[in-house]
């Protein structure tokens, strides 16, 4: 039986130099993973040269299968092949060509021969399906690409090289250091495990402060630490832990960065939308006076935390996030499960409530962008300039699959479920503009939800 054969070609304004190398970073596997796939890195050798090794599992429907592909062909700036030694598919072969078309312009190509398990019958019932996921996976792959590609041209000229992550192995963290990676800087991940890999290093916030090393000589420190607010019930230890692992965390940081030789020039420390509180429909913006609630008052107090860094000279960035999208995780991985078992659901009353939200790609894209611009210092409200209400969101979702959503989560049993977390999350209404970001120019990618879901989703049209 012959292979099957999918192409997918995209012409990108970037040298065939540029579009091949990029593939070398060691996050572009990564960068390049579609958010609605489940897929776990296992272990990558030797990047994309003949002889190297990419092994991960992914999750079809719900089975994890070993994937192993090894990397058989490659010509300097031409083209790269990699082969599947274990896999789903009973062959599978992916040809990357970039072909140069003028000095600054190329093309790329992913040309993949395969072949589906179980011969004739396989290629029946799995044949549609699979050109309709390649189709989505390379539309999304080519996206990101040319997006980290125009990046990396600003990030080329900006004086900040090396940034501290701390939280790097969280729901933000893990994204952004593949993303900054992709566009050339040099990431060091902290976390509270000891890893022993290359460019980390150890903190536990709640043992100690951080080693002052860490952090001297470096060009710019992303603090993303915290407990998750949407894991587990608010009991009264949980919204301790909530307030005392952003708090406390950011006030020992800022200490210890006030007191280096050669500090880092900017400090970007996570806050969130919630210092707003539950403001209906009023449209807020960053000298919006802040509002009332368990979220409200940890959220300034961990503003507030940063004090000492500001006092020091370091520029301080509070970036209040909105909700963040990506199927990934968050919010939207747990909306998103109704809607695949073509189950949509909405809750009830909450639909006139707004939501402030920001695709994943435009977090990691205004981090870099305020981290690039020294103009910019203080509250910055990330989020999207086009805030919806819930029903707004649930009928994109609609759009998106193509299905209604038609069970009704009604508030009180929310709030039976999920307590003091479902009045601030999920019911409580945050209109949010992103003034700071739109003055000084910030391009977002997905300005509005029809937009960002069709990407996140693979469902772009």
């Amino acid at each position: 039986m012959t292979n099957d054969v999918f192409e997918y070609t995209s012409g990108f304004p970037f040298s065939s130099k540029e579009v091949f190398d990029w593939h070398k970073n060691e996050s572009a596997f990564q960068r390049l993973s579609p958010p609605w796939d489940e897929v776990r890195i296992v272990e990558r050798i030797n990047g994309i040269e003949k002889g190297a090794r990419t092994i991960i599992d992914v999750k079809i429907w719900p089975i994890w299968k070993r994937w192993i592909a090894e990397h058989t062909d490659y010509k300097e700036g031409c083209s790269f092949t990699d082969t599947q030694i274990t896999g789903p598919f009973a062959f599978w072969q992916h040809q990357h060509i970039v072909s140069p078309l003028t000095h600054c312009t190329s093309s790329l190509t992913d040309h993949i021969e395969y072949t589906l398990p179980l011969g004739f019958l396989g290629r029946i019932f799995g044949g549609a399906m699979i050109r309709q996921k390649l189709q989505k996976m390379f539309r999304y792959r080519h996206a990101i690409m040319h997006a980290d590609l125009e990046d990396s041209i600003v990030a080329k000229e900006s004086p900040i090289k090396k940034v501290v992550v701390i939280g790097a192995s969280g729901f933000v963290g893990t994204n952004l250091c593949a993303y900054l990676d992709s566009i050339g800087l040099s990431v060091k991940k902290v976390g509270r495990k000891k890893d022993g890999c290359k460019n980390s290093a150890y903190w536990d916030p709640a043992k100690s402060d951080p080693d002052p090393e860490i952090f001297e000589n470096e060009d710019a420190v992303v603090h993303l630490a915290g407990e998750s607010i949407a894991e587990g019930i608010w009991t009264k230890a949980k919204k301790s832990r909530i307030r005392d692992s952003r708090v406390l965390s950011t006030r020992s940081l800022s200490k210890v960065l006030s007191t280096l030789k050669n500090p880092p020039k900017v400090l970007l420390c996570a806050s969130g939308t919630g210092i707003y509180g539950d403001r209906k429909d009023e449209l807020l913006d960053e000298n919006s006076p802040h509002g009332s609630g368990f979220l409200s008052e940890v959220a300034a107090d961990w503003e507030g935390a940063t004090e000492s860094a500001t006092k020091s000279g370091i520029r301080v960035v509070n970036m209040r996030f909105g909700i963040v999208l990506s199927p990934a995780g968050g919010a939207l991985k747990e909306l998103l499960i109704p809607f695949k078992m073509r189950m949509g659901a909405y809750w009830g009353k909450a639909s006139s409530a707004f939501m402030s939200w920001i695709a994943m790609d435009d977090l990691l894209g205004a981090i870099r962008f305020c981290m690039q611009n020294e103009k910019i210092s203080g509250p910055v409200n990330f989020v999207a300039p086009n805030p919806v209400t819930n029903y707004e969101f649930i009928s994109g979702l609609e759009q998106v699959f193509k299905q209604k959503a038609f069970i009704p989560v009604p508030a009180f049993l929310l709030k039976l479920l999920m307590g003091q977390k479902a009045k601030d999350l999920l019911l409580s209404s945050t209109r949010v503009y992103p003034k700071k970001l739109l003055e000084h120019q910030y391009k977002f990618r997905f300005p509005k939800i029809e937009n960002a879901l069709g990407h996140l989703t693979g469902n772009a049209h």
